[in-house]
């Protein structure tokens, strides 16, 4: 998925390491945009017919849909023609913005299958599958019966219990300062602390508005902490484009913790 991972645990040995990390690299297989011939990519060189997809990729699709519908699409994994733009330095233009709108990605639960209704849709689920990747591994460590772990997948965070004698990990806040202390929580910040371009003397954030097509241009990161890595991952993005008031009325109820830090 276009990052690095870092699993820690509290075991006997080291061999739970081993499948938590496979089951990250099957979803990188199935969900990153990175790879060409990712199941994600596969399903992006369909359209107008339904496609039968892995529970995970549907999983992942369904909630990215919930949340484009909870913002009014302030949420959008549609996006992928302008990211792509995005990674090379270009602003978008109406070619790449009309393959935009998750309301031409259609679900059917019942035969778990995805429908492109656009030629040319490109999905990116960098803002989502990460925190996915994440309680997974979180998973599998604990069907092995290991429960004391942390897994980073770049800036998404989810803990399993406490080490021993504290009363949870500790999580530096950057660029809020400060720490936390998490426990069977996970918790994401979404921000253009590293990850912005100047295009055209402009500096725009990787977050980009679904609206617009352009990338975020006040600097403003946004931490939150919720129960699963599949909740704070997007939500933080979500709320980074919606802005501070109104992502706090949507998701005062689905997020433990919300903090806004305007870098301007």
């Amino acid at each position: 998925m276009g990052t690095l991972v870092r699993i820690t645990i509290y075991s006997k040995d080291a061999s739970p390491m081993r499948p938590a990390f496979a089951r990250i690299a099957q979803l990188d297989e199935e969900l990153s945009d990175y790879k060409p011939d990712s199941e994600l990519n596969r399903l992006c060189r369909t359209h107008g017919e339904p496609v039968k997809v892995s529970e995970d990729l549907f999983r992942v699709l369904e909630a990215s849909v919930k949340l484009s519908a909870l913002t009014n699409g302030a949420f959008d994994v549609t996006i992928g023609p302008v990211t792509h733009l995005w990674r090379l330095g270009k602003l978008p233009d109406a070619e790449a913005t009309n393959r935009v709108g998750w309301r031409n990605l259609v679900l059917d639960k019942k035969q778990r299958t995805v429908e492109l209704r656009l030629a040319g849709m490109q999905l990116d689920l960098g803002a989502i599958a990460k925190g996915y990747a994440a309680d997974e591994a979180l998973k599998t460590l604990r069907s092995l019966g290991v429960t004391r772990a942390l897994i980073a997948v770049s800036g998404d965070i989810v803990a399993g219990d406490a080490p021993p004698g504290t009363k949870g990990w500790r999580i530096g806040l950057e660029p809020a300062g400060g720490e936390i202390f998490l426990r069977s929580a996970a918790v994401s910040t979404s921000g253009d602390t590293e990850q912005s371009r100047e295009i055209g003397g402009v500096r725009y954030s990787h977050i980009i508005d679904p609206k617009t097509g352009l990338g975020l241009r006040s600097a403003v990161a946004v931490t939150v902490v919720a129960r699963r890595g599949l909740d704070a991952d997007p939500i933080a993005t979500a709320v980074s484009v919606m802005g501070e008031k109104r992502g706090r009325a949507v998701f005062h109820r689905r997020v433990r913790r919300l903090i806004v830090v305007s870098q301007n």
